[in-house]
């Protein structure tokens, strides 16, 4: 699973890929702090907010039935959300950590002592 952490520097990387104050790309509300005001970004981001977001290396089936989930993902932000005169691709990759509880079930799960 992913977590804040790796969510609040995606969301960073799409502020700075797009030199914008990192204001224009969420809601006008207060933010309980800066981390949550990304965090806000990232959810944006998944959710098609900036423009459609695809999950690059997601396979399916021939009926269309997803496979394996995405971990390589692809915005394009369209132009009149873009400084730039054309639309921008903004590529982003999730990588999960196992939970401690993960962990302990692949650390012990090998030997079977538990």
């Amino acid at each position: 699973m992913i977590n804040d952490k790796q969510k609040i520097d995606i969301a960073k990387n799409f502020n700075e890929h797009h030199a914008m104050s990192v204001s224009a790309w969420t809601p006008d509300k207060d933010y309980g702090s800066d981390d949550e005001h990304y965090l806000t970004i990232y959810d944006n981001l998944m959710m098609g907010v900036y423009g459609d977001c695809y999950g690059i290396n997601a396979e399916y089936d021939e009926d269309g039935e997803l496979i394996t989930e995405a971990t390589e993902y692809e915005v394009e932000v369209v132009q009149f959300e873009s400084p730039q005169e054309q639309s921008e691709k903004f590529t982003f990759e999730l990588t999960s950590e196992p939970s401690s509880f993960a962990q302990f079930i692949e650390a012990h799960g090998r030997s079977g002592h538990w």
